[in-house]
């Protein structure tokens, strides 16, 4: 056991105690708080990081304040681990979700061959998940063993990690583990929940096994292939998606149009392309995250008014994981 076992060990389970007695209606009163907490506890972790955003982001994908973006970061963090905290207690957590695009994951399946999420970790992946599971669209979610352990020790893999990954079990079709040793065997456990025609979610910002570059703001940036070599070799779909944070407990998913798999060519080469095409939707992402924290702080909303009408709230009862406050689809093609 190392130090940073026990603090992370004492995070979650005060934060499960406290959370176990707030109600979740102060969700949003609490996320608040951090924000005003983040200013005071960390100014200058958030001065630091807003400088580095001034120097790497191109100033036509930061409208205002660096910090503003910084501080953005530090409570969006915040919030996750409330969420992680929240959903570690008998209440759940239970933030607003907007889902928009779930038509290209209808228009997927109906193929019968699988889909492969390649997702950007914008805000929680939490609710990434949720908002999947809500839609009827439970994730296979690929993560190493050591997914939000501390450490390799055993306390860190043991039962840090599992701790930290509780919120989100309930939420998934399976969780297919990256072994500590580096064997691919996993891989074999992916390709047959393709062909069982289920939706297989790969976080696409990390290097893996095999990377390839792609242009990100003008710099080059190494992404894993393993998201566009799956769908190449299982023929399933390929997809992107990403939680974008649109203010206190409050998201909204958005799922892409595919990445068309074009088996004529290599395995790699349509993979190296494939990076290049995530590389710029990342990067478009990002500058609509950007504009999306401008205008929760200002109270402005980003869903247009005519999309009201067509909002749906869900109605899921009776499953073993707590449904959301509000679960939202948006028909929209991105």
């Amino acid at each position: 056991m190392c130090l940073r076992d026990v603090r992370a060990l004492i995070l979650l389970t005060a934060g499960a105690a406290v959370t176990s007695i707030v109600p979740p209606r102060w969700d949003a009163v609490m996320a608040r708080g951090l924000q005003r907490a983040s200013e005071k506890l960390f100014p200058a972790r958030i001065r630091n990081l807003g400088e580095m955003m001034a120097r790497v982001l191109p100033h036509e994908s930061r409208p205002g304040d660096p910090r503003d973006t910084a501080l953005d970061h530090s409570v969006m963090r915040l919030e996750d681990m409330l969420g992680r905290t929240r959903g570690l207690s008998v209440r759940g957590w239970h933030p607003e979700i907007e889902i928009e695009g779930l038509e290209h994951i209808r228009s997927a399946l109906s193929r019968g061959r699988g889909v492969v999420v390649w997702s950007m970790r914008f805000s929680s992946a939490t609710v990434l998940k949720q908002a999947f599971y809500h839609a009827g669209f439970p994730l296979v979610h690929l993560s190493r063993v050591s997914h939000g352990a501390p450490s390799a020790t055993r306390v860190g893999l043991g039962i840090v990690a599992p701790l930290y990954c509780r919120p989100e079990n309930s939420y998934l079709a399976d969780r297919v583990s990256i072994p500590m040793d580096g064997s691919v065997s996993y891989i074999n456990t992916l390709k047959r929940h393709l062909r069982n025609n289920l939706c297989v979610n790969i976080f696409g910002e990390h290097t893996g096994r095999q990377n390839a570059p792609g242009t990100l703001f003008g710099a080059q940036k190494q992404f894993a292939l393993g998201a566009p070599s799956l769908a190449w070799a299982e023929d399933a779909v390929l997809l992107t998606a990403c939680p974008l944070r649109t203010g206190p407990v409050r998201y909204r998913v958005v799922v892409g149009e595919e990445i068309p798999v074009d088996r004529s060519i290599g395995r790699k080469e349509f993979a190296r392309k494939a990076v290049i095409e995530f590389a710029r939707r990342l990067e478009a992402r990002i500058k609509s995250a950007r504009r999306i924290g401008k205008a929760g702080r200002t109270g402005l909303r980003q869903t247009p008014s005519s999309a009201a009408a067509n909002r749906t709230k869900s109605h899921e009862k009776n499953h073993k994981a707590p449904r959301p406050r509000i679960a939202v689809e948006i028909s929209r093609s991105h």
